[in-house]
This record gives structure tokens, C-alpha cells and sequence, in this order.
């Protein structure tokens, strides 16, 4: 399933839920379809999962929006007769993971101080016993990177 674990996703949209901070919203609802699906499947067989949820599209908008999505790097493709058949380039977690790493990195490289503080606060606000898994993260880390220094 792995291609390429940086797709292209220019935008962030923290005032959307799950998937559609980094997608559309047709774009999340394909990829769930895509997901879902746990194969590959062509453009009717999204067009009719998407249908079934009571979200109608044209065949041509899915069509058009799959395309996207391959160039983009979320989904595989391959030809088989006329019809491209499609798959997930990256699972839910990997593109989860892509997402996460691209926001904060951008927010470290302009603005690492309130954003660590921030971090901390938040954690700390909203479940307690975060910030003790934190502060295991941040020991567990420093001492593999002791023992990487001294190999």
C-alpha cells in the first residue's frame, strides 16, 4: 500500500474534522470509500458507496476527483480494459501521520516556542496523564539518543 509517505497536500483546515483538514470534503469522502473498500475499486464502485451513504455525485465528478487524488499521490492506479482500477497509496494512519508531521513541522520552524508551550498546555488542560506520557516520550528519546551517541 505504501507509495509515497509526503502526498502533496498544500492546504491545512483546522476549522474542518478528520480527513477534511488535509482534503476536501468529496476528496476525504472518496478516500473513505477507497479505504473501506480494502481493494481496489473503479470510479462506479466509489460512485455507488458514496450513493449508498446517501451522497450523491456525478460519475464524472468522482471520476475527475479520483484523478486528483492519484496525482496527488493518495491513490494508486492501474488500467485494466477502459477503467482505472484504484487503491490506497497510504493507509488512514500513514496519512494521519503525513498530515501531523507537515502541520507541526511547519508550526516548529515559524513559531517553535509558543507552539511547544502551547502543546504542553493543552495536554495538560485536557487530559493530565498526557503530559506523564509526554514527559515518558521525551526520557525514552533522550536515552536513545545516548545511546546513539555513545555507539
Amino acid at each position: 500500500m505504501r507509495q509515497d509517505t509526503n502526498p502533496e497536500l498544500p492546504v491545512f483546515r483546522p476549522d474542518k474534522q478528520g480527513m477534511e483538514q488535509a482534503l476536501g470534503t468529496l476528496e476525504a469522502q472518496v478516500m473513505d470509500a477507497v479505504w473501506d473498500a480494502e481493494g481496489e475499486v473503479c470510479v462506479e464502485d466509489v460512485r455507488q458507496a458514496l450513493e449508498d451513504q446517501g451522497k450523491e455525485s456525478a460519475y464524472t465528478t468522482i471520476m475527475t476527483t479520483m484523478s486528483r487524488l492519484h496525482d496527488k499521490g493518495l491513490l494508486t492506479r492501474r488500467m485494466e480494459g477502459r477503467a482505472y482500477y484504484y487503491a490506497p497509496a497510504l493507509s488512514r494512519r500513514e496519512l494521519g501521520t503525513s498530515v501531523t508531521r507537515r502541520v507541526i513541522d511547519a508550526l516548529l520552524g515559524s513559531f517553535a516556542e509558543p507552539a511547544m508551550s502551547y502543546f504542553v498546555e493543552a495536554l495538560s488542560e485536557d487530559d493530565p496523564e498526557r503530559l506523564d506520557t509526554l514527559s515518558e516520550m521525551i526520557e525514552q528519546r533522550r536515552a536513545r539518543g545516548q545511546s546513539d551517541e555513545e555507539s
